[in-house]
């Protein structure tokens, strides 16, 4: 069976999966962004009005385009067909190195959860995993002189419209260049040099979506959604996770045994290998994750801002499979057993992914409009607000929100609280309130996006 049709197989696959994970309701960050797009009149505002770090620019246009109207499945169809093509584009960067290395990383990319999660999610994360891959591909062929540079850098505007973390990408293809050029040539200066040249290209590529983005900020300021402070714990949590997370691995396996089994073992194979991808892989998966954590960037408890460097630890572990298959006799069934382990532990998420998915909103918010207009009070007022408001249009009645100091004063017909878990607060009788409220329903999500809510009727 020729490469070609295995990797065409294993492709449409990965398409399945993510058909499946886009099916249900938008969550909050989905429905963020088309509230961004309301006041937008036209495409080019994108890039200059909105200054929100939850405006991400090719998701941003699509979602235009399509509208707020359309399924969500519909909605989600560019990071669906983005995530699909990454696989492809893995198993070929990845086919240098042998068939079975190709067919590893096609398989890794294509079921591992984080993937199949952000390839069916519509914002801007699968484009960024499709781009960093498709970089390190023409930046390698930069470097062996076959390429003027030009598709190298529309890969990474790309991925700056994608998402702009694709800046963690540049970084580790700036170091990586570096100790190249270094270790080549031994002269700092020349190093330097040739550094620029490499990347002069894209830096002249990404120029006017920066000035657009400092055009925008200097006329209506950036907005960031929210940060929260760093600190080791929330660097564990993260990285720690998103390594779970992308080999299926059981949840009693510590954050940081992840984090040092991951890095260690990339840092022996580099030992062993001493060849241009090893240190790649050492600076992606072991220099970038601490060097956020040495700059105490916020927001590290979120697995999501790991995603570069996931990205690198799949095509590591996808080569590692494929050597360690190539080596022959009995390496030959270790490899296999090892991505049989990988592919259950990737079904397991998978299976609990379909099932909870990123929770379910639309029918909770169709219950409290069943009755036409009503009111609300929550313990998120702009994350519940928001959500609430996208799905009671649909509905074609108003859910207002009261405000948590008026709830004894109004006597909202329903509470919904956010991050409650099941078996909490059968009832709830605000203080100093008479009204008291019972418990009606629960929604569940699993994995790396959405909300829990709990939903209380008033008691009459």
């Amino acid at each position: 069976m020729g490469l070609s049709f295995v990797i065409f197989a294993i492709t449409v696959a990965g398409l399945v999966l993510r058909l499946l994970g886009a099916r249900g309701d938008l969550w909050l960050d989905e429905i963020w962004s088309f509230v961004l797009l309301e006041p937008i009149t036209s495409v080019d505002q994108i890039f200059w009005h909105i200054n929100h770090d939850n405006n991400h620019f090719l998701n941003s246009i699509y979602l235009y385009l399509v509208g707020p109207d359309v399924s969500p499945v519909l909605q989600r169809g560019l990071s669906i067909a983005l995530g699909a093509a990454t696989i492809v584009t893995a198993g070929v960067a990845a086919a240098a190195r042998g068939r079975s290395t190709a067919v590893a990383t096609a398989l890794l990319f294509a079921t591992s959860y984080p993937m199949v999660h952000y390839g069916s999610e519509a914002r801007g994360y699968a484009g960024l995993v499709l781009f960093t891959v498709l970089s390190v591909t023409f930046l390698e062929r930069r470097l062996d002189q076959r390429d003027s540079g030009i598709a190298f850098a529309v890969m990474v505007l790309l991925g700056f419209l994608s998402h702009l973390t694709m800046m963690e990408t540049i970084a580790v293809l700036v170091v990586w260049t570096g100790w190249l050029v270094w270790r080549r040539t031994g002269s700092l200066g020349t190093t330097n040099t040739e550094v620029g040249l490499i990347f002069t290209s894209s830096f002249m590529a990404v120029l006017p979506l920066a000035a657009c983005v400092l055009v925008g900020r200097l006329l209506f300021g950036f907005r960031v959604g929210g940060a929260s402070p760093f600190s080791v714990q929330a660097f564990a949590t993260g990285y720690g996770g998103m390594i779970r997370y992308l080999f299926g691995l059981p949840s009693w396996i510590g954050d940081w045994v992840c984090i040092v089994a991951a890095c260690g073992l990339v840092c022996a194979c580099a030992c062993i290998w001493r060849d241009r991808r090893a240190s790649l892989y050492v600076i992606g998966v072991v220099g970038l994750p601490f060097l956020m954590a040495a700059a105490h960037l916020p927001n590290l408890e979120f697995p999501r801002y790991f995603l570069v460097s996931a990205t690198f630890l799949l095509l590591w572990c996808g080569e590692l499979l494929g050597r360690v298959f190539d080596s022959g006799g009995r390496y030959r069934l270790l490899a296999v057993t090892g991505l049989v382990a990988i592919l259950i532990g990737n079904a397991s998420s998978l299976l609990q992914f379909y099932q909870y998915g990123r929770g379910s909103y639309s029918m909770m918010v169709a219950w409290v409009t069943q009755d036409g207009d009503t009111t609300y009070a929550s313990n998120h007022d702009f994350h519940t607000g928001m959500v609430v408001d996208h799905f009671a249009r649909q509905t074609g009645h108003r859910a207002s929100l009261v405000k948590d100091y008026r709830i004894c004063s109004d006597h909202p017909a329903w509470l919904i609280l956010e991050d409650t878990a099941d078996t909490q607060f059968p009832d709830i009788q605000p203080a100093d309130c008479a009204v008291k409220y019972v418990r009606t329903d629960v929604t569940a999500n699993w994995g790396l996006s959405g909300l829990r809510w709990a939903l209380y009727r008033r008691q009459d």
